[in-house]
């Protein structure tokens, strides 16, 4: 499926040195695991990836602190973010962007892409006009207010426009009426997020990874399992995932999930890995991509790791892979142009 690469070396002929950016990324003086706050299993999980990229034999630096980015230059060679939370306002492309700006090669896909998938309304307007099968939706704001009249016939779902481990998604984010739908929009938009409210689709959550590469890597079919009303995947089951994910046929679909990946690589590739999130309807053979995922979720108990497993292939040859391929594919970023001051 792909080949498990050696570990890449800089120009001294030593093992990259890698900048490691999430939010519960150890810190210095001694770079421990970060206490459990509540927020789900990130902050074992961000020094369970930290530990990983130095036993794969990296030379690691990290750091909870977005900032640290500023001294990038000149002391690391790759920057590997997960720092897609935190306090300002569309943070998702502040790390990308500020290592194009510093031109050091970074975990991911250009800031631009990364802008696409990061707002899910935008996601679903960039795959419509790539004539992808996609719901229905609205962007809705505090400023725009909620429209009087319903713009499609529900039911609806509703769910943040920007967000990420299914954050503010609640059992009644299905809603049946186009009162309901006020009601739950409001309750995000109170609390200071925008919202996107979509044509509620039947049947259950598949996601379906993918590796960058000359052509994109699918790693298989995962289902999120669910107890929840609809099959959704509510906040409380992503933070705290007791049920885990399963390996799913998608029976003959195998092909058009094919066609769909290779139309997103071709008009906003190369990324380094990403997950495309569908909702299926076996009974009736219907798909709808949802949103697409980038710099997503690498654990051992993870999608990603799932499906790539079933091919025998463990999470350091993931990360392996995924860090060599990324540092290739920007292998010229420092000769886009140098500073005139």
């Amino acid at each position: 499926m792909f080949e498990i690469p050696d570990i890449q070396l800089n120009q001294y002929g030593k093992p990259a040195r890698i900048m490691f950016l999430a939010p519960y990324a150890p810190d210095a003086p001694d770079f421990s695991k970060k206490p459990y706050t509540g927020n789900g299993g990130y902050p074992q999980y961000h020094y369970n990836i930290y530990k990983a990229i130095q036993d794969i034999g990296y030379d690691v630096v990290s750091s909870s602190k977005p900032y640290s980015v500023q001294f990038a230059k000149g002391n690391v060679d790759y920057v590997f973010s997960l720092m897609n939370r935190f306090a300002m306002s569309r943070p998702e492309i502040f790390i990308s962007s500020y290592c194009e700006f510093i031109q050091v090669p970074y975990l991911g896909a250009p800031p631009n892409i990364r802008a696409i998938a990061e707002d899910k309304f935008l996601t679903k307007m960039v795959f419509r006009s790539l004539e992808l099968n996609v719901p229905e939706g609205i962007g809705l704001s505090g400023e725009k207010g909620i429209p009087a009249q319903a713009p499609f016939p529900g039911p609806y779902f509703v769910k943040k426009r920007f967000g990420a481990a299914s954050g503010g998604i609640r059992e009644d984010s299905i809603c049946s009426s186009w009162k309901a739908v006020g009601s739950c929009a409001r309750r995000l938009m109170e609390e200071g997020h925008e919202v996107l409210v979509e044509q509620y689709c039947e049947g259950i959550d598949v996601t379906v990874p993918v590796l960058g590469g000359e052509n994109p890597v699918i790693l298989g079919y995962v289902q999120p399992k669910s107890d929840k009303p609809g099959s959704i995947i509510t906040e409380d089951l992503k933070l705290h995932d007791h049920l885990g994910y399963q390996l799913v046929s998608v029976q003959d679909m195998e092909q058009d999930i094919a066609s769909d990946v290779r139309k997103i690589w071709s008009a906003l590739g190369p990324m380094d890995y990403f997950r495309i999130d569908y909702r299926i309807d076996f009974e009736t053979g219907e798909r709808r991509i949802l949103e697409m995922n980038i710099c997503c979720h690498l654990g051992k108990s993870g999608s990603i790791c799932l499906a790539a497993a079933e091919h025998g292939y463990s999470q350091a040859d993931l990360l392996k892979y995924i860090i060599a391929y990324s540092m290739d594919r920007q292998k010229n970023l420092r000769q886009y142009g140098t500073w005139l001051i």
